[in-house]
């Protein structure tokens, strides 16, 4: 199938990016010694962070020590975290994802109604023209449609509103420790809180991940997180479902000055729901060449962006050769 109806792998993205920001979140607020009433999350980390700087050593490594505890750290890492968050900022770039058994490479912008994409190549070919004109019947639809715009932009700010929430209401799930380096990362491990009792089917789900993480410490940027599932986790007393295993990767990079991205996303959840059918849950994703929009980019502006790139074709080989 040449596209998916509807914002692109919302629900794989959104819980990726829930598991993802509430280990962040999570481990940065274990660390805190207070919060300061009235104060906003990020004025809330970012005065930690900076207060932590007076502590004294709490690991060491040959050749190299560390000011910062692993949740003081990563508490800094968040305030720059959520700071992006905060701006706002508009992006387009292109997305490498694997459909089904198909690789789709598309070009996605964030306009100020909502996200709007266009496919350019389906296994690294161009698309043919009745390809390409069932593509732009896609988009075409979408952008005369108010309604269904509408209910993508809330579903995207729905998103953004849960997780915010979600964030905010998870201090303590995860122990964490510094790992060593790699190259010229910082590496920490985390894993489950045994105190901790998550209050929801998804804080379930999150609080039994364990893995890595990378930062640039310099920068005070997450750059990679690798989490498994460390154990089932069982919904209802099994009655709802459950899921038997799963691992999520992802990384970050770089777009801008103190602008990151997320680059990579990898999730394999499997495990049964209710009337016991199977589910297993992928998403594989690459992402580049992100360049920074108008704010206030409206959809017609948007549809010209996407529309000035050409994906190259690739060339036949010659007889013989």
């Amino acid at each position: 199938m040449l596209y998916r109806t509807g914002q692109p792998a919302r629900t794989l993205l959104f819980f990726f990016l829930l598991t993802a920001g509430s280990l962040l979140l999570v481990t940065a607020m274990h660390a805190l010694p207070g919060k300061p009433a009235g104060a906003s999350p990020v004025a809330q980390l970012i005065s930690s962070a900076l207060a932590a700087r007076t502590a004294s050593a709490a690991r060491q490594y040959p050749g190299q020590s560390y000011p910062l505890t692993a949740g003081e750290l990563v508490a800094a890492v968040v305030a720059n975290e959520l700071a992006d968050r905060e701006q706002l900022l508009k992006w387009i770039w292109i997305i490498e994802k694997r459909v089904g058994k198909e690789t789709l490479t598309e070009e996605q912008v964030e306009t100020r109604d909502g996200p709007i994409y266009r496919v350019l190549a389906i296994d690294g070919a161009a698309l043919n023209p009745g390809q390409r004109q069932q593509d732009d019947a896609r988009l075409g639809h979408l952008l005369k449609d108010p309604g269904l715009l509408l209910k993508l932009k809330q579903a995207q700010d729905d998103d953004e509103l849960k997780l915010q929430e979600l964030l905010t209401m998870m201090p303590h799930a995860f122990l964490y420790d510094y790992d060593g380096v790699d190259e010229n990362l910082l590496r920490l491990k985390f894993r489950p809180n045994p105190e901790y009792t998550p209050p929801t089917y998804e804080t379930r789900v999150i609080h039994s991940l364990a893995g890595t993480i990378l930062i640039d410490s310099e920068r005070k940027r997450l750059t990679k997180v690798v989490g498994h599932l460390e154990n089932r986790v069982v919904f209802g007393y099994g009655l709802l479902g459950r899921i038997d295993s799963g691992t999520m990767e992802f990384g970050r990079v770089e777009v801008g000055p103190k602008q990151w991205k997320t680059a990579f996303i990898n999730i394999h959840f499997s495990g049964r729901v209710a009337l016991f059918k199977t589910i297993s849950r992928d998403e594989y994703e690459r992402r580049s060449d992100f360049r920074l929009v108008a704010s206030d980019l409206s959809l017609s502006d948007a549809k010209d962006l996407l529309g000035s790139r050409v994906f190259p074709t690739p060339q036949t080989p010659k007889s013989g050769h």
